[in-house]
């Protein structure tokens, strides 16, 4: 990756971001050691912008697929009290929670947007904007937060 120029690997970070957020398991710092003449902050927003990008998709699922899993809810029981419980997580910690979660460094981006977003109640804990706005944020801290703690 250090071969390329930094606009192509400005884009790479921000493709990689973006499908990081909606399928890929890995986290994103694996592309941030890489050239170290980007400034700091153009990698920290070209993330968070690639996260909130990939966000909208992930809310998109997350909404359509809430009606289906609150059905299977009320066949069962013993899964709705387990999903009720983390869809109260979700209503207490709305999107301050999302963001904190999305700045640990090597959290996976995958499955904290997908557990936020699918047990939303169709969108009523945290709206679109504060969901995307969430990924945005959680990006740029993490990437403060891992070139603070490896700067090498």
């Amino acid at each position: 990756m250090d071969s390329a120029g930094a606009a192509w690997y400005l884009f790479g970070l921000f493709v990689y971001a973006a499908a990081a957020a909606i399928f890929l398991p890995t986290p994103v710092e694996a592309l941030l050691p890489f050239h170290r003449e980007v400034d700091l902050a153009a990698k920290a927003i070209v993330l968070g912008a690639g996260k909130a990008v990939g966000a909208i998709a992930v809310f998109y699922v997350g909404y359509k697929v809430n009606p289906f899993i609150e059905r299977w809810m009320g066949r069962h029981p013993l899964g709705a009290r387990i999903l009720k419980f983390l869809e109260s997580f979700v209503r207490k910690t709305g999107w301050v929670g999302l963001t904190v979660l999305l700045a640990i460094p090597f959290m996976s981006d995958t499955a904290v947007n997908y557990f936020f977003s699918l047990l939303n109640e169709e969108g009523h804990s945290i709206g679109r904007w504060p969901f995307i706005i969430a990924n945005l944020i959680g990006g740029i801290v993490r990437t403060y937060v891992f070139l603070w703690l490896f700067p090498g």
